[in-house]
Parts: C-alpha cells; structure tokens; sequence
C-alpha cells in the first residue's frame, strides 16, 4: 500500500512556491497604528476554507440567535463542534458590490478593480496574520486548493495556489536533491545581486528628487529590503531537512481521492500535518467554483447552473447536497485538529482560528450582501448564533470580525479594511 501511494499519488515536483511581491511599498494600510505585543497570544495558528460560491442561505443561516438556537440542514452537518464555533448572520463587506468578482473579496474586503494605484489596500487577512505569527516556520503562509484566488501580498498580488495534494505533500514534507538545492541558491544569490544593484541606483537618485518623490523612494526601498529579507530566510532554509511524515492513509480508490471533490479531505489531512509539524501556521484552502458536474446521487446538473436556483425547490435542493458535503468535509477538519497535539500536547483547535466563508452571500443574484461566516476554536468564547441588525440595507462590516482575530494573534490594531469597530465582546 505504501508504495503504491508513493508510485500513484505522492510523485512529482515541489510545486508552487509563494511567489515575492513587487517591487513596491510593502506596508499595508491594515497595519496601520498597530504594535506587536510580546506575550502569548490564545491563537497561533489560522485555517481559512472558502467555497467560491458561498452556500445557500436558507439551508446555512439559523433563524434563532443566541445559545439555543436551531440549526438548519446545511449547517447541521457541523452540528457535533456546535460548542467550538460561532456562527454569523448578516456580515458582509461594504462597497464590494455583487458579481463573481466578490468571491475574491472575502479576505480584504476590496475588489482589485476598486483598489486604484493603491494596492496594498488588497492584502488579505491571513496574509497580516502571518507576519505575525509565521515568519520563523519554513513557510510563512500558504495557500493551496483551485478556487478564485482570496489571498493577496502586502503588495496587491495574488499569492500563488499549491494546486494538487501531491505537490503540496511534496513541498511540505519531501527534500530536494543536491542539484535542485544548488539551483535555488544560484537562483537566490542572483536575484539578491539585481536587489544590490537596485538599491545601489535608488539611493544614487536620492538627492536629486523632490520632496514629495523621496517618499516614494523610500517606499520602494522599503519593498526592497524586505525583499531582501525573505530572500535570507527562504535560502536559510534550503538545508535545514524537512519534517519526515507517513503520507495520509486511502480507504478507498488512489484515484478517486484525487479527484476534486474527494481530494479535499486529503487537502485537509495535509494541512493539518503541516501545522503539526510547524511547517507552517497559516493555511488557505480555496475551493474552485465552475460547472464542474458533482459525482454525487441525486445531482443532474452542474454547480454554476445549480447555484443560480432562481428558488426553484429541484436546483435548490441539488446544491444543498454539495454544500452538505462541503460542511462534512469541514467537520472532519475540525475532528482531525480536536484529535492532533501540538508539541505541547494541547489539540491544534485550541490554538487554531479555523475561518469559514465566501465573498459570496447569495450565488443566485451574485450578491455580496449577508455572507456566510463560521469561526471555530483559536480560544474564543463560542457556542452562539451572532446576528447583526442592517441599516440601508448595509450589514455589520465582515471586518469587524477580522479585528477581533487580529487581536487574538496578539495584534494591537482597531482596525482592518473597512472596520466600524470589532465584535471582542462577543467572542472574547
């Protein structure tokens, strides 16, 4: 069995690497004003899931709030961690607007449209979360699945997908041989010669700019060293050995479970040896949208068309069975980081953020309005159904859940993209 799964699923090369901003300000707007504190934070490490399409309301959203309240099919799937998440209705993110595009708001809250020459107002919430926490791991953050992409670099760039389970195995957790290490510290070695020789001219122009252009340059020289930076620690850890783990075990076919969508509880069993072993703590997985047609009973058409149900009861009723099947795979996550220790010996959940949601609230009229949110675990006070009145029709900013995180990653901010305040009296 062993070498069948090595043979069969577990080839192939190191995959996709986080790719470097651009050559710009590297300082988002989401850190402005905020301090890092040094004491131990409740939450060390995040987990995002993200369906492209949301899920469907009436099935997701419970009508009673509070402790006692009533969960609806879709949501029942979760129903066994109830006392180790919130759920939330009626958050969305100002502005956004509908169309397919919103699904890529989900962690920002801006469309790359909307963002103008400022891009750094496009930098994702876990990508803030991973300078704080996850600059001394191997890899501070990654993101891995086929969805639209939700995570974005302190410079507006979209941060590239580990698009396979075999090639984010093998970026995790199976080493280089000399030659490919040889490459990537000539690799390495050259782009810091270009960063010398950039900033060598830069500062050479220095005295014979304006005022108003010395601040730019010294953005850019910013973005530079910061380059500069990462590029240190990603050849520090050429040699440093990776974590030896067994590969996840099959029950059934290698191929089918290779398969999207059965490739995602082998995305999550993945993920969660990455954060066991301190590879990495900070971790997105993007689910794809598309028409893809679903191999499940009862499912005769595909998923873009079942998402625009119009309220028809049979399109209605088919893509609750794909979001039922998404919220189980969830719940096995969950399991898995209730039944995984860190090296303290305390389960992964209570150190874990794991976030739930799309940009997408309502995939039928491709609206961004009252988006599905679900937070478990990461030691905040969970166990209710939180929902927020509107006013104009505008919900509660989605960000003021996002300042709360952040704070329980030891961050000092009160605020984050479009922010009115927090919800700490709810969840802490």
């Amino acid at each position: 069995m062993q070498k069948r799964l090595d043979r069969r699923l577990f080839l192939g090369g190191t995959g996709a690497g986080l790719a470097l901003p651009m050559l710009e300000s590297l300082q988002p707007a989401a850190n402005a004003g905020e301090s890092i504190t040094e004491n131990r934070a409740p939450a060390r490490r995040f987990v995002c899931v993200a369906p492209d399409y949301g899920v469907y309301p009436p099935a997701f959203f419970p009508e009673q709030t509070g402790r006692d309240y009533e969960m609806p099919a879709t949501l029942k799937m979760m129903a066994r961690h109830r006392q180790d998440m919130s759920v939330f209705s009626y958050l969305d993110h100002p502005g956004v607007g509908g169309g397919h595009a919103c699904t890529r708001t989900f962690l920002n809250g801006l469309k790359a449209g909307d963002a103008g020459t400022d891009r750094n107002r496009l930098v994702s919430l876990d990508q803030v979360i991973a300078r704080r926490i996850g600059m001394e791991n191997r890899f501070p953050a990654l993101v891995t699945g086929n969805g639209a992409p939700i995570s974005f670099t302190e410079a507006g760039i979209p941060v590239p997908s580990v698009p396979t389970p075999d090639r984010f195995f093998n970026l995790l957790f199976v080493d280089e041989d000399a030659k490919t290490k040889d490459r990537q510290r000539q690799a390495l070695g050259d782009n810091a010669s270009i960063l010398d020789v950039l900033l060598e001219d830069s500062r050479s122009l220095q005295p014979k700019l304006a005022s108003q252009d010395r601040v730019k340059l010294d953005e850019y020289l910013t973005a530079v060293r910061e380059t500069e930076r990462k590029l240190t620690r990603r050849k520090d850890w050429i040699d440093i050995p990776r974590p030896k783990v067994k590969p996840p075990k099959r029950d059934e076919d290698v191929y089918e479970q290779s398969v999207y969508p059965y490739d995602m509880s082998l995305f999550f069993e993945i993920m969660v040896l990455a954060l066991q072993t301190e590879s990495t703590r900070v971790l997105t997985y993007q689910m794809p949208g598309g028409n893809r047609m679903f191999p499940f009973d009862g499912i005769t058409m595909g998923y873009h068309t079942l998402t625009h149900h119009g309220k028809d009861p049979e399109k209605a009723g088919q893509i609750q069975i794909i979001d039922r099947y998404y919220l189980t795979q969830l719940a096995s996550l969950i399991d898995r980081l209730k039944t995984t220790k860190d090296r303290e010996g305390r389960p992964l959940l209570d150190s874990t953020v794991v976030l739930f949601g799309s940009g997408m609230g309502n995939a039928s009229s491709h609206s961004s309005r009252d988006v599905p949110v679900l937070v478990a675990g990461g030691g905040l006070k969970h166990g209710h159904h939180h929902s927020f009145p509107k006013d104009n029709n505008q919900g509660t900013p989605l960000s003021n859940l996002y300042v709360t995180l952040l704070r329980q990653f030891g961050m000092e901010t009160d605020r984050f993209a479009s922010s009115a305040g927090d919800l700490d009296h709810l969840m802490t």
